[in-house]
């Protein structure tokens, strides 16, 4: 018998950090809709399943409790720390500069964990990505000077940091 083992997902502290922020954030938006399933309860239908409001608030609660679910798997899949990389070559927490050798411009991401509530925001200084992002595997564990292809460009890799 196969057993397929769950495999931890590595994880910056900060981001654990946003996750249970917003687990917290989530809990306390649940209780508040504590009046507003009172008052949708008791508004005035001809019959208790035709109440859209109070469908309404419970589909929002459904979601809130969807995603505090999902969040808190994230936590408990989590590596308690990230293991120790090479030196040199671009790892999970490195912002790394590349230049696309057809038009000479530069780009600068930040590389986080397999998850993060931050990817694809764009700082204005870089942009963030996971490890597991197509992007950052194209680049990931390689060192300044390499030659990176991703789709149809051609990147050097000028700068980790």
């Amino acid at each position: 018998m196969l057993i397929k083992t769950k495999q931890e997902l590595l994880i910056l502290e900060s981001d654990k950090i946003a996750a249970r922020e917003r687990i917290t954030e989530i809990e306390a938006e649940i209780i508040a809709l504590g009046p507003e399933f009172y008052e949708a309860f008791n508004q005035t239908s001809e019959t208790w399943h035709d109440n859209a409001p109070f469908e309404v608030v419970r589909d929002h609660q459904t979601l809130l409790a969807a995603e505090r679910y999902t969040l808190r798997e994230i936590l408990s899949s989590s590596a308690i720390s990230i293991p120790k990389q090479k030196k040199g070559a671009v790892g999970i927490g490195s912002t790394v500069t590349l230049t696309d050798k057809k038009t000479n411009k530069s780009i600068t991401y930040f590389v986080a964990g397999d998850w993060t509530p931050n990817a694809g925001l764009n700082t204005g200084l870089k942009i963030i990505v996971s490890r597991k992002s197509p992007i950052a595997e194209a680049f990931f564990g390689k060192k300044v000077g390499c030659e990176i292809k991703f789709r149809d460009r051609i990147f050097n890799l000028d700068k980790i940091e």
